[in-house]
């Protein structure tokens, strides 16, 4: 499967910096955020390395969501998931839903998967650390 990556600006260098960590978004076609986004970067992937939020295991990643959000660890578990919301939480904003989003790209690399499906406001989205 092909998922793409747009931009508005190009990309010339990628770090662990940005609120999401390394991690960029993808769908499985081109969106464009506005009519600035006019770069666009793909790769191929297979089903089979893509998993989904809701197979997400990681006791590290939800400690530090307990921090984040101050929840307890079985919200922090659902919350890794995504079988609850982040905007359930009265605390949460965009920074701690992209910080999340960050989350669960980490956790597939370090389960040796390449992209978390996940959905966001946008619909299906293709979360992978770069």
């Amino acid at each position: 499967m092909k998922i793409i990556h747009t931009s508005p600006v190009e990309i010339k260098e990628i770090n662990k910096y940005g609120i999401a960590g390394d991690c960029l978004f993808f769908s499985d076609d081109e969106y464009f955020m506005s009519s600035a986004s006019k770069y666009v970067y793909s790769i191929d992937v297979s089903d089979d390395e893509i998993i989904n939020a809701r197979d997400l295991e990681d006791e590290d990643s939800i400690s530090e969501i307990v921090d984040m959000f101050d929840c307890d660890e079985d919200d922090a578990f659902d919350l890794l998931t995504a079988r609850k919301n982040e905007w359930d939480f009265d605390m949460c904003d965009g920074e701690k839903s992209w910080w999340l989003q960050g989350i669960r790209g980490r956790v597939a690399k370090k389960m040796g998967f390449i992209a978390c499906e996940d959905t966001d406001e946008q619909g299906v989205v293709y979360i992978v650390p770069m």
